[in-house]
Protein backbone atom coordinates (compact mmCIF):
# COMPACT_ATOMS: atom_id res chain seq x y z
CA UNK A 1 0.00 0.00 0.00
CA UNK A 2 2.00 3.09 -0.93
CA UNK A 3 2.31 6.19 1.04
CA UNK A 4 2.15 10.09 -0.05
CA UNK A 5 3.45 12.88 1.30
CA UNK A 6 0.52 15.29 2.31
CA UNK A 7 0.64 18.26 -0.29
CA UNK A 8 -2.65 19.95 -1.88
CA UNK A 9 -2.50 17.30 -4.67
CA UNK A 10 -2.47 14.64 -1.65
CA UNK A 11 -5.82 16.38 -0.61
CA UNK A 12 -7.72 16.68 -4.37
CA UNK A 13 -7.11 12.74 -4.66
CA UNK A 14 -8.11 11.84 -1.16
CA UNK A 15 -11.20 14.10 -1.71
CA UNK A 16 -12.76 12.24 -4.50
CA UNK A 17 -12.85 9.15 -2.72
CA UNK A 18 -16.74 8.35 -2.12
CA UNK A 19 -17.93 6.42 0.26
CA UNK A 20 -21.44 5.57 -1.52
CA UNK A 21 -22.72 6.60 1.96
CA UNK A 22 -21.25 4.35 4.19
CA UNK A 23 -19.09 5.73 7.70
CA UNK A 24 -15.29 6.34 7.26
CA UNK A 25 -13.19 6.20 10.18
CA UNK A 26 -10.34 8.96 9.91
CA UNK A 27 -7.53 8.27 12.70
CA UNK A 28 -4.99 10.96 13.04
CA UNK A 29 -2.23 9.63 14.75
CA UNK A 30 1.27 11.14 16.36
CA UNK A 31 4.00 9.50 16.06
CA UNK A 32 6.81 11.32 18.11
CA UNK A 33 8.56 9.02 20.44
CA UNK A 34 8.89 11.86 23.05
CA UNK A 35 5.05 12.03 23.67
CA UNK A 36 4.51 8.09 22.65
CA UNK A 37 7.78 6.14 23.40
CA UNK A 38 6.56 3.26 23.08
CA UNK A 39 4.13 0.82 20.74
CA UNK A 40 1.98 0.15 23.78
CA UNK A 41 1.58 3.84 24.47
CA UNK A 42 0.47 4.38 21.56
CA UNK A 43 -1.75 1.52 21.20
CA UNK A 44 -3.32 3.06 24.74
CA UNK A 45 -3.46 6.60 22.59
CA UNK A 46 -5.32 4.81 19.59
CA UNK A 47 -7.96 3.02 21.90
CA UNK A 48 -8.83 6.01 23.53
CA UNK A 49 -9.47 7.79 20.45
CA UNK A 50 -11.53 5.09 18.74
CA UNK A 51 -13.29 5.05 22.07
CA UNK A 52 -14.35 8.47 21.92
CA UNK A 53 -15.11 8.72 18.10
CA UNK A 54 -17.36 5.31 18.57
CA UNK A 55 -15.58 3.23 16.13
CA UNK A 56 -15.64 -0.49 16.50
CA UNK A 57 -15.43 -3.46 13.64
CA UNK A 58 -13.81 -3.87 10.75
CA UNK A 59 -12.78 -0.34 10.58
CA UNK A 60 -10.93 0.08 14.10
CA UNK A 61 -9.27 -3.66 12.96
CA UNK A 62 -8.04 -2.33 9.71
CA UNK A 63 -6.27 0.91 11.28
CA UNK A 64 -4.67 -1.02 14.18
CA UNK A 65 -3.21 -3.56 11.49
CA UNK A 66 -2.09 -0.68 9.26
CA UNK A 67 -0.15 0.79 12.15
CA UNK A 68 1.07 -3.15 13.52
CA UNK A 69 1.12 -5.19 11.14
CA UNK A 70 3.24 -3.15 8.64
CA UNK A 71 5.51 -0.70 10.82
CA UNK A 72 7.27 0.87 7.49
CA UNK A 73 4.29 2.25 6.41
CA UNK A 74 4.95 5.24 9.07
CA UNK A 75 8.70 5.40 8.68
CA UNK A 76 10.33 9.06 8.56
CA UNK A 77 6.94 10.47 9.43
CA UNK A 78 6.16 12.64 12.49
CA UNK A 79 2.67 11.67 11.88
CA UNK A 80 0.27 9.14 10.31
CA UNK A 81 -3.22 9.92 8.71
CA UNK A 82 -5.57 6.45 8.05
CA UNK A 83 -8.45 6.37 5.85
CA UNK A 84 -10.72 2.80 6.29
CA UNK A 85 -14.19 2.34 5.30
CA UNK A 86 -14.44 -1.60 4.60
CA UNK A 87 -17.73 -1.48 3.73
CA UNK A 88 -16.77 0.88 0.50
CA UNK A 89 -13.27 -0.86 0.37
CA UNK A 90 -11.46 1.99 1.42
CA UNK A 91 -8.20 2.18 2.85
CA UNK A 92 -5.43 4.88 2.81
CA UNK A 93 -2.36 5.59 4.37
CA UNK A 94 -1.00 9.05 4.32
CA UNK A 95 2.61 9.94 6.27
CA UNK A 96 2.83 13.39 7.44
CA UNK A 97 5.24 15.41 7.83
CA UNK A 98 4.61 17.33 11.10
CA UNK A 99 2.96 16.42 13.93
CA UNK A 100 -0.66 16.29 14.42
CA UNK A 101 -2.89 16.63 17.29
CA UNK A 102 -4.34 12.97 17.96
CA UNK A 103 -7.68 12.55 16.36
CA UNK A 104 -10.55 10.16 15.33
CA UNK A 105 -13.73 10.80 13.51
CA UNK A 106 -16.42 8.83 12.23
CA UNK A 107 -17.78 10.47 8.84
CA UNK A 108 -19.75 10.34 5.82
CA UNK A 109 -16.48 11.06 4.06
CA UNK A 110 -12.75 11.17 4.90
CA UNK A 111 -11.90 14.33 7.32
CA UNK A 112 -8.87 16.02 5.55
CA UNK A 113 -9.42 19.04 7.78
CA UNK A 114 -6.18 18.47 9.67
CA UNK A 115 -4.02 18.21 6.06
CA UNK A 116 -5.79 21.00 4.51
CA UNK A 117 -4.25 22.94 7.90
CA UNK A 118 -0.93 21.56 6.71
CA UNK A 119 -1.34 23.14 3.36
CA UNK A 120 -2.14 26.39 4.05
CA UNK A 121 -0.52 28.91 6.88
CA UNK A 122 -4.17 30.94 6.56
CA UNK A 123 -7.38 30.61 8.58
CA UNK A 124 -9.91 32.07 6.83
CA UNK A 125 -13.07 29.25 6.67
CA UNK A 126 -15.41 29.38 3.85
CA UNK A 127 -18.34 27.25 3.80
CA UNK A 128 -20.79 26.87 -0.02
CA UNK A 129 -23.84 25.82 1.32
CA UNK A 130 -26.89 25.09 -0.88
CA UNK A 131 -29.86 22.93 0.40
CA UNK A 132 -28.66 19.57 -0.55
CA UNK A 133 -24.81 19.83 0.13
CA UNK A 134 -22.42 21.93 1.04
CA UNK A 135 -18.25 22.56 1.17
CA UNK A 136 -16.45 23.54 3.68
CA UNK A 137 -12.32 25.14 2.54
CA UNK A 138 -9.78 26.33 5.01
CA UNK A 139 -7.61 29.37 3.41
CA UNK A 140 -7.14 33.07 2.63
CA UNK A 141 -6.02 35.61 0.48
CA UNK A 142 -3.76 33.05 -1.14
CA UNK A 143 -5.94 30.22 -1.94
CA UNK A 144 -8.67 27.78 -0.55
CA UNK A 145 -8.31 24.07 0.59
CA UNK A 146 -11.32 22.29 0.26
CA UNK A 147 -11.89 19.70 3.34
CA UNK A 148 -15.05 18.68 2.95
CA UNK A 149 -17.98 18.09 1.30
CA UNK A 150 -21.32 17.25 2.95
CA UNK A 151 -23.96 15.82 1.07
CA UNK A 152 -27.48 14.72 2.47
CA UNK A 153 -30.08 13.03 0.57
CA UNK A 154 -33.86 15.23 0.64
CA UNK A 155 -36.85 14.28 -1.19
CA UNK A 156 -37.41 16.17 -4.26
CA UNK A 157 -40.63 18.26 -3.98
CA UNK A 158 -43.92 17.08 -5.77
CA UNK A 159 -46.42 18.95 -7.29
CA UNK A 160 -49.44 17.79 -5.74
CA UNK A 161 -51.61 20.09 -3.56
CA UNK A 162 -53.66 20.07 -0.43
CA UNK A 163 -52.95 18.87 2.67
CA UNK A 164 -50.23 16.20 1.92
CA UNK A 165 -48.34 19.12 0.22
CA UNK A 166 -47.63 20.99 3.05
CA UNK A 167 -47.26 18.07 5.46
CA UNK A 168 -44.39 16.58 2.71
CA UNK A 169 -43.11 20.79 2.77
CA UNK A 170 -42.72 20.96 6.00
CA UNK A 171 -41.06 17.53 6.17
CA UNK A 172 -38.70 18.98 3.50
CA UNK A 173 -37.98 21.55 5.55
CA UNK A 174 -37.04 20.30 8.51
CA UNK A 175 -34.54 18.15 6.79
CA UNK A 176 -32.98 21.32 5.09
CA UNK A 177 -32.53 21.54 9.03
CA UNK A 178 -30.91 18.29 9.59
CA UNK A 179 -28.42 19.16 6.74
CA UNK A 180 -27.71 22.82 7.67
CA UNK A 181 -27.08 21.46 11.53
CA UNK A 182 -24.61 18.65 9.97
CA UNK A 183 -22.55 21.35 8.17
CA UNK A 184 -22.35 23.25 11.51
CA UNK A 185 -21.21 20.31 13.22
CA UNK A 186 -18.30 19.92 10.46
CA UNK A 187 -17.37 24.12 11.13
CA UNK A 188 -17.14 23.48 14.34
CA UNK A 189 -15.25 20.17 14.30
CA UNK A 190 -12.45 22.27 12.49
CA UNK A 191 -12.40 25.38 14.56
CA UNK A 192 -11.99 23.49 17.70
CA UNK A 193 -8.98 21.77 16.24
CA UNK A 194 -7.95 24.86 14.93
CA UNK A 195 -9.83 28.42 15.25
CA UNK A 196 -10.21 30.02 12.22
CA UNK A 197 -10.27 33.73 12.21
CA UNK A 198 -13.11 34.57 10.26
CA UNK A 199 -15.73 32.98 8.39
CA UNK A 200 -17.28 33.59 5.31
CA UNK A 201 -20.46 31.78 3.57
CA UNK A 202 -22.26 31.32 0.15
CA UNK A 203 -25.31 31.22 0.50
CA UNK A 204 -29.30 31.98 -0.48
CA UNK A 205 -30.67 34.09 1.17
CA UNK A 206 -33.44 31.93 2.33
CA UNK A 207 -31.30 29.35 3.15
CA UNK A 208 -28.90 32.10 5.72
CA UNK A 209 -31.43 32.17 8.75
CA UNK A 210 -31.57 28.66 9.20
CA UNK A 211 -27.57 28.39 8.97
CA UNK A 212 -26.97 31.58 11.43
CA UNK A 213 -29.32 29.76 14.02
CA UNK A 214 -27.93 26.14 13.68
CA UNK A 215 -23.91 28.10 14.24
CA UNK A 216 -22.19 27.47 17.34
CA UNK A 217 -22.02 30.95 19.33
CA UNK A 218 -18.20 30.93 18.51
CA UNK A 219 -18.76 30.86 14.92
CA UNK A 220 -21.49 33.44 14.70
CA UNK A 221 -18.95 35.67 16.19
CA UNK A 222 -16.34 35.40 13.51
CA UNK A 223 -19.16 35.63 10.53
CA UNK A 224 -17.53 38.18 8.20
CA UNK A 225 -19.54 38.02 5.33
CA UNK A 226 -23.11 36.34 3.64
CA UNK A 227 -22.67 36.19 -0.06
CA UNK A 228 -25.64 35.49 -2.48
CA UNK A 229 -24.50 33.44 -5.31
CA UNK A 230 -25.19 29.94 -6.31
CA UNK A 231 -21.25 28.51 -6.10
CA UNK A 232 -22.13 24.78 -5.08
CA UNK A 233 -20.27 23.37 -8.35
CA UNK A 234 -17.99 26.33 -8.62
CA UNK A 235 -14.52 26.15 -9.14
CA UNK A 236 -12.32 27.15 -6.47
CA UNK A 237 -10.93 29.88 -8.21
CA UNK A 238 -14.41 30.74 -8.67
CA UNK A 239 -15.09 30.86 -5.64
CA UNK A 240 -11.94 32.50 -4.31
CA UNK A 241 -13.16 35.58 -6.84
CA UNK A 242 -16.32 35.64 -5.04
CA UNK A 243 -14.79 36.15 -1.29
CA UNK A 244 -11.83 38.41 -2.10
CA UNK A 245 -13.83 41.31 -1.92
CA UNK A 246 -15.28 40.05 2.05
CA UNK A 247 -11.79 39.45 2.76
CA UNK A 248 -10.19 42.48 1.96
CA UNK A 249 -13.16 44.77 3.23
CA UNK A 250 -12.65 43.30 6.59
CA UNK A 251 -8.96 43.23 6.48
CA UNK A 252 -8.80 46.47 5.90
CA UNK A 253 -10.90 47.61 9.38
CA UNK A 254 -9.17 45.09 11.14
CA UNK A 255 -6.01 47.07 9.84
CA UNK A 256 -7.11 50.54 10.92
CA UNK A 257 -8.23 49.68 14.05
CA UNK A 258 -5.36 47.85 14.80
CA UNK A 259 -3.00 51.27 13.61
CA UNK A 260 -5.60 53.48 15.64
CA UNK A 261 -4.61 51.32 18.76
CA UNK A 262 -0.98 51.56 17.73
CA UNK A 263 -1.06 55.57 17.54
CA UNK A 264 -3.32 55.89 20.80
CA UNK A 265 -0.68 53.90 22.92
CA UNK A 266 2.21 56.26 21.42
CA UNK A 267 0.06 59.37 21.96
CA UNK A 268 -0.57 58.30 25.67
CA UNK A 269 2.15 56.47 26.63
CA UNK A 270 0.01 53.51 26.71
CA UNK A 271 0.44 49.68 25.69
CA UNK A 272 1.87 50.41 21.90
CA UNK A 273 5.69 50.46 20.47
CA UNK A 274 7.34 51.38 17.57
CA UNK A 275 10.69 51.30 15.81
CA UNK A 276 13.17 48.94 15.77
CA UNK A 277 14.80 49.14 19.30
CA UNK A 278 11.71 49.48 20.91
CA UNK A 279 9.88 46.85 19.96
CA UNK A 280 13.01 44.09 20.01
CA UNK A 281 12.77 45.76 23.98
CA UNK A 282 9.66 44.65 24.34
CA UNK A 283 9.64 40.92 22.67
CA UNK A 284 12.72 40.59 25.13
CA UNK A 285 10.72 41.12 27.96
CA UNK A 286 7.33 39.75 26.77
CA UNK A 287 5.44 42.21 26.95
CA UNK A 288 4.45 42.15 23.05
CA UNK A 289 1.23 41.04 21.95
CA UNK A 290 0.87 41.78 18.47
CA UNK A 291 3.85 42.57 15.82
CA UNK A 292 2.59 44.82 12.93
CA UNK A 293 4.72 45.29 9.96
CA UNK A 294 4.31 47.63 6.64
CA UNK A 295 3.79 45.44 3.42
CA UNK A 296 7.07 46.62 1.42
CA UNK A 297 8.67 47.40 4.76
CA UNK A 298 12.69 48.51 4.59
CA UNK A 299 15.12 46.10 5.19
CA UNK A 300 17.98 47.85 5.53
CA UNK A 301 18.93 48.09 9.18
CA UNK A 302 21.11 45.68 10.98
CA UNK A 303 20.92 43.66 13.86
CA UNK A 304 23.98 42.78 15.72
CA UNK A 305 22.94 39.80 17.52
CA UNK A 306 26.16 39.37 19.67
CA UNK A 307 25.02 42.68 21.99
CA UNK A 308 21.38 42.64 20.65
CA UNK A 309 21.44 46.24 19.55
CA UNK A 310 20.96 48.00 16.41
CA UNK A 311 23.43 49.45 13.97
CA UNK A 312 23.62 51.41 10.81
CA UNK A 313 26.50 49.81 9.14
CA UNK A 314 27.77 46.20 9.07
CA UNK A 315 31.28 47.82 9.44
CA UNK A 316 34.08 47.24 12.69
CA UNK A 317 33.49 45.54 15.57
CA UNK A 318 30.81 44.18 18.21
CA UNK A 319 31.20 47.46 20.76
CA UNK A 320 30.34 45.03 23.76
CA UNK A 321 32.40 42.37 23.48
CA UNK A 322 34.78 42.95 20.34
CA UNK A 323 33.03 40.16 17.78
CA UNK A 324 33.17 40.88 14.83
CA UNK A 325 29.64 42.55 14.05
CA UNK A 326 26.99 40.22 12.11
CA UNK A 327 24.08 42.03 10.48
CA UNK A 328 21.14 40.76 9.79
CA UNK A 329 17.44 41.81 8.29
CA UNK A 330 16.43 43.50 11.31
CA UNK A 331 12.74 43.17 10.97
CA UNK A 332 13.00 39.70 9.73
CA UNK A 333 14.93 39.07 12.98
CA UNK A 334 12.08 40.56 14.62
CA UNK A 335 9.47 38.52 13.21
CA UNK A 336 11.20 35.39 13.67
CA UNK A 337 11.74 36.13 17.61
CA UNK A 338 7.57 37.13 17.62
CA UNK A 339 7.10 33.35 15.75
CA UNK A 340 9.10 31.87 18.66
CA UNK A 341 7.09 33.81 21.33
CA UNK A 342 3.88 32.63 19.26
CA UNK A 343 3.07 36.32 18.92
CA UNK A 344 0.56 37.29 15.79
CA UNK A 345 2.32 38.96 13.34
CA UNK A 346 -0.07 41.46 10.89
CA UNK A 347 1.60 42.37 7.59
CA UNK A 348 -0.21 46.54 7.05
CA UNK A 349 -1.20 46.08 3.68
CA UNK A 350 -4.25 48.78 2.78
CA UNK A 351 -2.32 51.76 5.21
CA UNK A 352 1.49 50.61 4.98
CA UNK A 353 2.40 54.16 5.45
CA UNK A 354 -0.21 55.25 8.29
CA UNK A 355 2.07 52.48 10.15
CA UNK A 356 5.10 53.24 8.50
CA UNK A 357 4.98 56.88 9.41
CA UNK A 358 5.65 55.67 13.37
CA UNK A 359 8.57 53.42 12.21
CA UNK A 360 9.36 50.24 9.82
CA UNK A 361 7.76 48.31 12.92
CA UNK A 362 5.29 48.38 15.48
CA UNK A 363 3.91 46.42 18.49
CA UNK A 364 0.98 45.96 20.66
CA UNK A 365 1.51 45.21 24.20
CA UNK A 366 0.35 43.54 27.07
CA UNK A 367 1.22 45.75 29.42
Amino acid sequence: MPVASVSAATIERLSRIASAGESVLSVYLDLDPARFPTPGARDVELSALLGRAGARGADARRVREALNVDPELARGAHSIAIFSCAAAGILEVVALPEPVEPLAVVDSALWLEPLAAMVTTEDWGVAVVSRRAARLFRGGPQGLVEFAVVRDDLHRRHSQGGWSQARFQRGIEGQVAVHVRHVAERLLRAHQRRPFEQLIFVASSELWPVIEASLHRDLRDRVAGVIERDLGDAATEQIMQAISPVIDRTEAARERVLIDRVEEGLRTGGAAAAGLDEVLAMLEQNRAEILLVPDGADLTAGLCPHCARLFASAEGQCPDDGAPLIVVDAIEHIVELAGQHSLEVVVVSHEPDALRAHGPVAALLHW
